[in-house]
């Protein structure tokens, strides 16, 4: 009886997990708008926008071709890594040879909402959006 009570939480608990993963899981490409970029030193941020620090206004993330893009020129970015955090889509990237920046975003599963960093040599981006799926 109890092995079987347990069981019963454990396939309810499973089941309540993979609901809670919405469609942001990156099993197919996002576009993901950059609404508010916060550019950063080691004293200080300034707001901006996208445009501001010649980024594309809106990032298409796919996952699957391990690219994010989106630039007028067709430049895209490699995705190094992937994870999966609780209800949280985790991506990270670097542009060792062009840029010498790294990159992450967070994406929230359930609700699209994004945040991003850009880590580069004296300062930093901070990127805060919503993604949205096909």
């Amino acid at each position: 009886m109890v092995k079987a009570a347990l069981l019963a939480a454990v396939v309810v608990v499973g089941v309540s997990v993979a609901h809670a993963q919405g469609p942001f899981d990156g099993s197919v490409p996002m576009k993901c708008a950059i609404e508010t970029v916060m550019v950063c030193s080691s004293v200080s941020c300034t707001r901006g926008t996208a445009q501001t620090v010649l980024l594309p206004p809106v990032l298409i993330v796919d996952v699957g071709q391990r690219l994010i893009g989106g630039s007028a020129q067709g430049r895209t970015a490699r995705i190094t890594s992937t994870g999966q955090g609780p209800g949280k889509l985790m991506i990270a990237g670097q542009d060792v040879e062009t840029l010498g920046n790294m990159w992450g975003l967070v994406v929230e599963q359930k609700t699209g909402a994004m945040s991003g960093a850009i880590l580069k040599h004296g300062d930093g981006l901070l990127l805060f959006g919503a993604c949205t799926a096909p």
